[in-house]
């Protein structure tokens, strides 16, 4: 049976103002507050980023991993007064909440999940440069296709909602927003990278610190990173007249046993209607950029690997 392929989004609501104006996206926020005078050190040696010197108001891109150097998380620290924020994928809230918690014992720290009390907020397009956000709502740096991202209040959301409307800003529809992410090369945690992966295989290398001391999983990362390298890399891929569903194997044009030879693997699709069928996925190490591969199902569908841009 033949798998279900995205649809063209040429009319999605809200892809015109992401990409000319001013547009925007709740989405259901996993937020884990680390208090208590240990927080700084207890957070050293659970995350790959450097937590020394986190500002009030500062954002880094971080990451939690395995003994084995495997992700288990992916988040965005953002600094306060008397706690460290971590802002999360919201399914991943309860297992790194036990996790934090877990080896939280016997410190001075305390972790708490506030995820039901915040939603974040992002916003697209060169008009969110001019949007003054309410008092209470804190602003984050862009990543991947927002301009900002915000940490709204549950309870001020209506608010906020009139104050975008007043502005002429355009809610993005969940096809949108989907199309905009892969324009904008960012991996979402279970579709493009999971726990099975290394970071350095998902472009994560924002995320790690390469100064700080010891932390769980980075023996593995700096041995990776001085004696070898990752056997496969997350890419775009270009597809020539279709996009090419998710979890579809690709293999080289030219192999004469496709069914037992994979050259990569496609993890997200959307059909974009400034680029056309697009997607990410999985090229192993000896796929250059620019190679052309092929569906494993369907040698006429052919996907065309683009190297990540540089961190």
């Amino acid at each position: 049976m033949e798998s279900a392929r995205p649809a063209s989004a040429t009319d999605s609501p809200g892809y015109s103002a992401a990409k000319e104006g001013l547009a925007h996206r709740f989405r259901p926020a996993g937020v884990l507050d680390v208090t208590g005078e240990d927080r700084v050190g207890f957070l050293q040696g659970q995350l790959t980023q450097e937590m020394r010197g986190l500002a009030p108001g500062e954002t880094r891109e971080t990451a939690g991993l395995t003994p084995k150097g495997k992700l288990l998380f992916v988040a965005r620290a953002l600094g306060l007064p008397d706690r460290i924020r971590l802002l999360l994928p919201q399914s991943l809230r309860t297992p790194v909440f036990e996790h934090l918690r877990k080896y939280a014992v016997f410190t001075r720290v305390a972790i708490e999940d506030r995820s039901d009390e915040f939603l974040r907020l992002g916003l697209y397009g060169p008009g969110s440069a001019a949007w003054a956000a309410p008092e209470s709502v804190v602003r984050l740096p862009a990543h991947g296709e927002f301009s900002a991202e915000l940490l709204v209040p549950a309870a001020m959301r209506a608010a906020v909602e009139a104050a975008l409307e007043a502005a002429g800003s355009e809610p993005v529809s969940e096809e949108a927003a989907e199309i905009l992410r892969i324009e904008a090369a960012r991996p979402r945690f279970g579709s493009d990278m999971d726990s099975a992966n290394l970071p350095d295989e998902v472009g994560l290398a924002g995320a790690i610190s390469t100064t700080k001391g010891c932390y769980v999983g980075q023996e593995v990362v700096a041995r990776l990173r001085t004696y070898g390298r990752v056997n496969k890399r997350l890419v775009r891929f270009r597809f020539a007249e279709r996009a090419i569903p998710a979890g579809t194997a690709l293999r080289r044009p030219d192999d004469e046993a496709p069914a037992r030879i994979e050259a990569g693997r496609v993890t997200s699709s959307a059909v974009s209607p400034a680029l056309g069928p697009i997607g990410l996925g999985f090229a192993f190490r000896d796929v250059a950029d620019g190679d052309r591969l092929v569906s494993a199902e369907d040698a006429r569908d052919s996907a065309v690997v683009s190297d990540l841009d540089p961190a």
